[in-house]
């Protein structure tokens, strides 16, 4: 274990505190809420509740899984909270007296990238009266109907009336950030539906219209025999235990932490291929996956979370927890960016999506060295079947003294995957020939970046090791090394170009 792990043992914020167990008892108290679609709970004081409700061109167009349960975070000290959970953050005051969190993607004001609602979603509950008084607990009943009334906006409503001056100007940039999250939601919503509604009018497959939006299932059939047990729905109580007997058996360590085996079948591997074809050549808008990535896209704004959720519930989180058992960031990871990436070298015919010429720059043919903004990273190759060169190019992990040291070299193959901690320094060498698409999901886990948010605990890669030795130069990123110059002069500029391996 390293020093930087042995310090991060503390992180581990346990949603089985008193009150989260208390609310998992309340769930009877929901049956009479039209908006509650479904309740259960996932593990001892983790509740999901599904709800919709808002406007049916906007919030309103789809169902949200909301959880409660675990640690209030942040700077609201008007709650009473667990002492043991005081004693792990240190001497901290909580935001709330339960975290709430949106368990999928949503742009709304109030709440953070994690999904998680800020200290202004308990505005509304009952405050002491007098110094010292502890505020009234709230009842799962009372925190599914303000979560309602944030998807109506209904919430702004109660405000609004006898807002004068200062606090009349409040409301209305409240308004206003509200209106422009959930039109932003909606413009994505309806890039989903037309372009559905566009395969349908083609005539043409689609993975995205076989299934009921936001409820789709990977099928087994598209998943390697060894894992398909655990993506079929008909196997009862599915889980680590009884889907799969040893994640290690099925899996090979090709360097240090880094683990590869087959996922995709050749089939699906072309159907995923053709379905972002088809979404590209209808020209709706889409997000790049990252900075760095200048071609693909986000696949979740097209209509894939829901299988990628399954992938991260089904496959991600367990394996991780089996594979990195020294990890405390990854023991629980719960939300995703998954995209894709394209690499490709066509000699002077290469063209950008806007059919302008492609520079030959990362993002393209390649990628710079660098570490994901997740904490652990699942990376498939699709193919395209006529790709040469382009390995994966692995050094130390960021924070570590040996970040920058060559490490090893993977060479993708159609419909394998490549499991390895987003903190692990990685590039993509150079593609030769071709076309190459990668599905890559960044899996995140929403406590942790939750407490490093507030500044409760540290940064993943943190405190920083002293590096030993000089890096390598293929480890070296014009992107993110500041010393990059200095260690160019070192090696010599022919020394550092763009390397490419030949497999």
């Amino acid at each position: 274990m390293s020093t930087t792990m042995r310090s991060r043992q503390h992180l581990v914020l346990h949603h089985e505190h008193p009150l989260s167990l208390r609310l998992a008892l309340q769930l009877s108290e929901l049956k009479d809420l039209t908006n509650v679609l479904n309740y259960r709970v996932i593990s001892p004081g983790l509740i999901e509740l599904t709800l919709q409700a808002g406007d049916p061109k906007g919030y309103g167009s789809r169902s949200w899984p909301l959880r409660v349960g675990g640690a209030g975070l942040g700077d609201d000290d008007d709650f009473e909270y667990d002492p043991a959970l005081a004693a792990m953050l240190g001497d901290v005051p909580s935001r709330a007296p339960v975290a709430v969190r949106f368990a999928v993607p949503i742009a709304m004001h109030g709440v953070d990238d994690a999904g998680f609602c800020d200290a202004s979603f308990f505005e509304s509950f009952e405050k002491p009266k007098r110094k010292g008084e502890v505020a009234m607990e709230p009842r799962l009943v009372d925190i599914a109907k303000v979560a309602i009334s944030w998807l109506e906006g209904s919430h702004l409503m109660k405000n609004k009336n006898g807002a004068k001056g200062e606090d009349e100007s409040k409301h209305e940039r409240l308004c206003e950030q509200w209106e422009h999250g959930e039109q932003h939601m909606s413009k994505r919503m309806d890039v989903i539906r037309e372009y559905a509604h566009t395969m349908t009018a083609r005539g043409e497959a689609s993975l995205l219209t076989h299934q009921p939006a936001m409820t789709r299932h990977i099928l087994p059939e598209w998943i390697v025999p060894p894992l398909r047990l655990c993506f079929d729905e008909n196997t009862p109580n599915t889980s680590l235990e009884s889907c799969l007997l040893d994640w290690k058996s099925l899996v090979t360590e090709v360097g240090p932490g880094i683990y590869a085996f087959p996922l995709f079948t050749s089939e699906f591997c072309d159907l995923l291929i053709k379905e972002i074809d088809s979404f590209e050549s209808t020209k709706l808008q889409c997000r790049r996956p990252n900075t760095m990535n200048r071609l693909g896209l986000v696949v979740n704004d097209i209509g894939f979370e829901p299988f990628m959720t399954e992938i991260v519930d089904t496959l991600i989180a367990p394996i991780c927890e089996a594979l990195y058992p020294d990890e405390i960031i990854t023991c629980a990871l719960d939300h995703h960016h998954s995209f894709v990436v394209r690499y490709r070298n066509e000699g002077d015919n290469d063209k950008d999506t806007d059919g302008s010429k492609e520079k030959d720059e990362d993002g393209n043919k390649g990628l710079d060295m660098h570490h994901d903004a997740s904490e652990a990273t699942l990376n498939v190759c699709l193919g395209r079947d006529n790709f040469t060169s382009g390995g994966l190019r692995f050094c130390g992990r960021f924070g570590d003294r040996n970040h920058r040291a060559s490490s090893h070299i993977y060479s993708h193959t159609k419909g394998q995957a490549i499991l390895h901690l987003g903190r692990h320094r990685h590039g993509a060498d150079d593609i030769a020939n071709g076309e190459r698409i990668n599905l890559i999901v960044w899996a995140r886990n929403s406590t942790y970046r939750g407490a490093a948010a507030f500044g409760h605990v540290a940064l993943d890669g943190s405190p920083r090791e002293t590096e030993t030795g000089e890096p390598d130069r293929l480890c070296l990123s014009k992107a993110n090394d500041r010393d990059y110059e200095k260690q160019l002069k070192r090696i010599g500029s022919a020394g550092i170009k763009r390397h490419r391996t030949v497999f």
